[in-house]
């Protein structure tokens, strides 16, 4: 399979801008290079800068990128699309601009020759309080041997475990869970969480998620941890999709989860409302926290209501059900 990276150069202020905006696109694994490292060597060793041209230390000095990763197909394409025009509107609407060129770079990776290259970074991570997410091709460590342990390979497109909001969501799973429960995953990705609620004792789960490689990678990291039954994974688009939203309405769920952004939470609450079990419990992940107002009221205008809220940096995980 071919992928596309796109690259977007930046400066250092404009870093969680452009990560945003991959965010709202769909992609969590993201690559940043800061050029905070390049400085600090040149600082520590002092007489460096007397034997680097003006022009490496210009480029390197000012070179910050945020970059992501697209199958090289219609849906990546469309991701493609949906980056460059929110870059070029915000250049096009801004009078000062503190973020740097945001020129965009796209190029073509084949997966086999990529892989070999990113592994080396993607380490065991514990997260909450009890679970480990360990990378298929990782030893598990000494310590973290008592933890559930949920191996992973989360492919090119999505994420490791490492963001906040996944992170977020995991404990809020921890809190909220009961054993027997039946879960939908709304963004699955790679199934980090809905997968994460079989081992901690869900009787089944629902996945969903727009990009069609959620289907093969979910289902492939479901059966590396022996989950072959009651797990099902769907591609597709909930708030378009008449027949997928049919197809998962044909059971109510204790747990709903939805790691996305505030544009497509909103809209798919009511959705969300008329598949929770009674006494269900919802939770809502990927919000910045400019938009922890909007998705309140939206919270409130639906009939549901907020029962906790948790946070990590300028991220915010809430928890809702039924009034």
């Amino acid at each position: 399979m071919n992928w596309l990276k796109i690259r977007i150069g930046v400066l250092k202020p404009g870093i969680d801008f452009v990560s945003d905006i991959f965010e709202q696109a769909g992609i969590s694994s993201l690559e940043i290079e800061d050029n905070e490292e390049f400085l600090e060597t040149l600082e520590q060793t002092k007489a460096g800068w007397n034997f680097i041209e003006d022009e490496l230390f210009q480029e390197k000095s000012e070179a910050c990128s945020v970059s992501g990763y697209v199958t090289d197909n219609q849906n990546g394409r469309k991701t493609l699309d949906f980056i460059e025009n929110e870059i070029n509107n915000y250049k096009k609407n801004t009078d000062i601009n503190n973020y740097g060129s945001l020129d965009i770079f796209v190029s073509a990776i084949n997966e086999e020759d990529w892989a070999h290259s990113w592994k080396k970074y993607f380490k065991p991570i514990p997260v909450g309080e009890n679970i480990l997410i360990c990378p298929v091709w990782e030893e598990i460590p000494e310590e973290y041997k008592s933890r559930h342990i949920f191996k992973i390979d989360p492919g090119m497109s999505f994420g490791t475990g490492t963001h906040e909001t996944t992170r977020l969501c995991v404990a809020a799973l921890e809190k909220y869970i009961k054993r027997g429960d039946s879960v939908l995953d709304i963004g699955c990705g790679s199934g980090i969480l809905s997968i994460t609620a079989m081992i901690l004792g869900a009787e089944s789960a629902v996945a969903v998620d727009i990009d069609e490689n959620c289907v093969r990678i979910a289902g492939d990291n479901a059966k590396t941890n022996f989950i072959t039954q009651n797990y099902k994974v769907y591609a597709g688009d909930l708030l378009t999709d008449k027949k997928l939203r049919e197809k998962i309405s044909k059971a109510k769920y204790n747990i709903i989860l939805m790691n996305i952004v505030p544009g497509v939470i909103i809209p798919l609450l009511p959705l969300v409302k008329n598949l929770l079990a009674q006494g269900g419990t919802a939770i809502l992940s990927g919000i910045i926290g400019i938009y922890s107002e909007d998705i309140e009221n939206a919270v409130e205008s639906y009939g549901l209501k907020i029962i906790g809220e948790t946070s990590e940096n300028d991220w915010r995980c809430v928890i809702v059900t039924e009034k």
